[in-house]
């Protein structure tokens, strides 16, 4: 009797870690995809801001090339909003 009951909380224990690792996969796939989306939706903002001449553009983009988790999260609390703006273009006479 005593060797069932040990192998029924053997069991038990085993089910309690892979219930464990699949509760942290999921948050990890989760916190990835949090991050790949933060990532695309930083590079398609700086692309279509108007606030960025293209060189001001580029240089965010290689930063968030670089950084790709702290890049758009600083895009998005500081630069989307950032009052540097391209000068105006003036045809020629």
């Amino acid at each position: 009797m005593t060797t069932i009951a040990l192998a029924s909380a053997s069991n038990l224990a085993d089910a309690g870690e892979t219930a464990g690792s699949i509760a942290l996969a999921v948050f990890a796939i989760a916190i990835a995809l949090g991050g790949i989306i933060l990532f695309v939706a930083g590079l398609v903002s700086a692309l279509r801001s108007r606030n960025y001449a293209t060189g001001g553009k580029a240089i965010w983009i290689l930063l968030m090339l670089a950084f790709p988790f702290l890049g758009p999260l600083v895009w998005f609390i500081w630069g989307r909003n950032s009052a540097i703006q391209a000068a105006p273009h003036t045809p020629a006479a």
